[in-house]
């Protein structure tokens, strides 16, 4: 947070065209969530047709959304991630069975923005309620960092020397800093990421975060 790093880079997603939900309509993923049913519902009957929007998404850009920029957050959450310190988690509204993930874009701001964003995640506000805030629900996102020409993109589809940027350069010496990615926790070293998300492949038993009364 002091040091104000931001990355460079290109995020491209698939929307969550099909799905009921939205990371902003404020209805949580409980025990009995009709949202994760209708999806479950729903699978067989769409599960062929959505394999191939996905499949031509791939092999084309038609359906894919693409952002481009410098970033001081990606992130990305299956669930709302509430904690004592966060009651309302990461993303509020996030689902763990609907097949989709919320992407979370936090763009280029001021230290200050970027603290009342971070702050409001302890109250009742809307943490995506600024302009340089970005939030989509998605089955599959990339991110491709910004390492010289498009040329060199293709070619180093991978690339590890991948670094952050400081707001303030007179003060940082990044020139052997190389930035990882953290899955929760677990550390990623490769700058370029996919991402997807398969809808239900194991049955979960745990107790319900809340209990629908």
């Amino acid at each position: 947070f002091l040091r104000h790093n931001y990355y460079e880079g290109t995020v491209s997603f698939l929307p969550a065209e099909d799905n009921v939900g939205h990371p902003r309509d404020k209805l949580q993923c409980k025990s009995g969530c009709r949202i994760c049913q209708h999806k479950l519902s729903s699978k067989d009957k769409h599960n062929e047709m959505s394999e191939e929007k996905e499949k031509a998404g791939e092999d084309s850009s038609k359906g894919w959304n693409v952002v481009r920029g410098e970033f001081i957050s990606v992130n990305s959450a299956c669930m709302s991630c509430a904690c004592p310190r966060c009651p309302k988690g990461l993303s509020p509204s996030a689902h763990l069975a609907d097949g989709t993930t919320d992407l979370i874009l936090i763009k280029k701001c001021s230290r200050v923005n970027f603290f009342r964003h971070l702050f409001r995640h302890t109250n009742k506000q809307d943490q995506f309620d600024h302009s340089f805030v970005e939030v989509h629900r998605v089955k599959k996102f990339h991110f491709q960092p910004k390492v010289g020409s498009l040329e060199d993109q293709s070619e180093r589809p991978e690339t590890t020397d991948f670094g952050p940027k400081c707001s303030n350069p007179k003060n940082c010496n990044y020139s052997t800093a190389v930035s990882s990615w953290t899955c929760d926790g677990e550390i990623l070293h490769h700058a370029a990421l996919q991402v997807s998300v398969q809808c239900q492949l194991i049955r979960l038993f745990a107790r319900g975060i809340e209990e629908q009364q």
